[in-house]
């Protein structure tokens, strides 16, 4: 590890060129008939300094029931709101709800998004890319943006005129402008599901007079997501510090640079012609109880579990849910812990989710994001041991043959790109993943990737189809996924070959993503640096 000189402010980092205006190019091309639509649009809501909203959450008319019920000693939580400080482009959107605030924001230069225990990450690529188009379609400044007419149309009775926008940092959408009155009343984000297996229509109910020849919406929804209804607005200067990012709460308090030791877990999975996988386990203290917990990248939370998360002392703070490999939505509870220890460091004052049940034998709970997200974790597989860093005095040494990757973090994930077969794709370094490589199903039914064989051979020259279940943090796969050996993919300098991958669901990956495992990851040293948005894979020898 290197001495960090200077530590830079996750928000302010460039993840795109995008200010006021920036969506302006000399090539755009925005054809009369939108151009008169926009501009009827621009009267319509007017163009005031500031304006600040605030929006109550309501459910799908048909949300599923949670899997858990209250405990006697939960809180009552009121359904989430969502206030909005908007100066033009620039914005912060602030969540509360279940007890925990969330937030997301556009600084001019990055989107960033900041979950319950502050830490903020910024958004990168695909992430970014649809950020920007929302936030150009928020803030009304579609002028200059290039736009197409597609016509005439009818949209639950309003006869409006749709516009199709192509931003060149975003994705596509199309707009369909009341044509009386030039307002929103649909908004379909992808329309030709490039990026997704559907596209996002939202829908929008009508307007509300913010002040004067200033109208923003009464509220909108998107199907099965539900929505939300206005409830305060107020047209005013919108200050610098109504735009500020949080700072965390969940704090380290750095005691150590020695190492502590962990366990590298060799398992066979439950598929005995699959190789032996393997996890990571860390020992940790909370509430005086030591317990033994799976260091999970692909985690955007720490979980707890029962009957550990029953013996130690928290907070309870409202009710969530999660989700995992398999698309399974689970109902679980935020709580807040004093601190979880592991070494001589400590990480205080930490929001956690306690997960109902079991995860797996041995197994006490999950340390994910949050406990990557405030330190700078150093994970030599090969010596079996962690260091816990502060990254404001540290920073990690790139050695020769080593590689520190870029990674998107808005998820709580570490996501890069890579090509899979050839193919650019993206997917999640996920140390919890015992072994395999997961695509999305999309990139093998879409014809992009064709996989050297569905089968594998048994003893006596006996093949099978092969595919598998996955067990993730949401439970069993209702469905086996299909498995096939890929010739290679291409994981920044290194060439992963030969490569068990399995595809599994598009609803959860979407068109291009998934995730890197064990059986890749065994042969390096991590080093996550997630204040930098960075992650040094190190070859160990291995």
């Amino acid at each position: 590890m290197h001495t960090r000189v200077m530590s830079a402010a996750v928000a302010a980092s460039v993840a795109l060129s995008l200010v006021p205006g920036a969506a302006r190019s000399e090539t755009s091309a925005v054809s009369a008939p939108a151009a008169s639509v926009v501009a009827m649009h621009a009267a319509y809501v007017g163009h005031p300094e500031g304006v600040v909203t605030t929006y109550r959450y309501f459910p799908p008319e048909k949300a599923p029931a949670p899997r858990s019920t209250p405990a006697p000693d939960e809180p009552k939580i009121e359904p989430t709101q969502l206030t909005t400080y908007r100066r033009g482009a620039l914005y912060r959107d602030v969540y509360r709800g279940s007890g925990v605030t969330s937030q997301a924001g556009f600084t001019g230069r990055a989107f960033w998004t900041a979950n319950e225990n502050g830490y903020t990450a910024v958004a990168y690529e695909l992430s970014a890319r649809r950020r920007l188009t929302t936030n150009l379609v928020d803030s009304d400044q579609l002028a200059d943006v290039p736009a197409t007419a597609r016509g005439a149309q009818s949209v639950g009775g309003v006869a409006v005129e749709v516009v199709r926008f192509t931003p060149p940092q975003g994705i596509p959408v199309d707009v369909a402008f009341d044509r009386a009155t030039g307002a929103y009343v649909e908004v379909t984000f992808d329309p030709d599901k490039k990026y997704a297996t559907r596209s996002q229509v939202v829908h929008v109910d009508g307007y509300t007079e913010a002040a004067p020849g200033v109208r923003v919406p009464s509220g909108y929804h998107s199907g099965e997501y539900g929505g939300w209804k206005l409830t305060e607005k107020a047209v005013r200067a919108v200050t610098n510090e109504d735009l500020r990012g949080p700072t965390p709460t969940a704090t380290w308090d750095f005691q150590s640079m020695d190492t502590t030791p962990i366990e590298i877990v060799a398992h066979q999975t439950q598929y005995s012609f699959l190789p032996t996988g393997h996890a990571a386990h860390v020992h940790a203290t909370i509430d005086g109880h030591v317990g033994t917990f799976l260091l999970d990248s692909g985690a955007s939370s720490i979980l707890l579990y029962r009957p550990f998360s029953d013996k130690v002392k928290v907070t309870k703070l409202g009710r969530t849910a999660f989700s995992g490999v398999n698309g399974g939505m689970m109902g679980a509870r935020l709580a807040r812990v004093d601190a979880i220890q592991v070494g001589k460091n400590t990480l205080k004052n930490v929001i956690v989710t306690l997960a109902g049940g079991e995860f797996a034998e041995g197994i006490d709970g999950i340390l994910g994001y949050d406990f990557l997200a405030g330190a700078l974790v150093d994970v030599d597989t090969a010596d079996q041991t962690i260091r816990i860093l502060d990254p404001s005095k540290m920073e990690p040494v790139v050695k020769p043959g080593a590689y520190a990757f870029t990674v998107n973090l808005a998820s709580g994930q570490p996501e890069v790109n890579l090509k899979a077969s050839g193919v650019p794709t993206s997917a999640i370094f996920d140390t919890g993943a015992d072994y395999l490589a997961v695509l999305s199903d999309d990139l093998q039914s879409s014809g992009r990737i064709v996989a050297l064989t569905d089968q594998i051979k048994l003893g006596g020259g006996q093949t099978i189809d092969y595919r598998i279940g996955f067990f993730g943090v949401d439970g069993p796969a209702n469905a086996p996924a299909r498995c096939s050996r890929l010739s290679q993919i291409e994981v920044g300098p290194y060439k992963y070959q030969n490569v068990e991958t399995c595809f599994a669901s598009a609803n959860v990956f979407g068109r291009d993503g998934g995730l890197i495992g064990f059986d890749f990851l065994k042969h390096f040293n991590w080093t996550f640096d997630y204040v930098e948005s960075k992650l040094v894979l190190t070859p160990n020898g291995k």
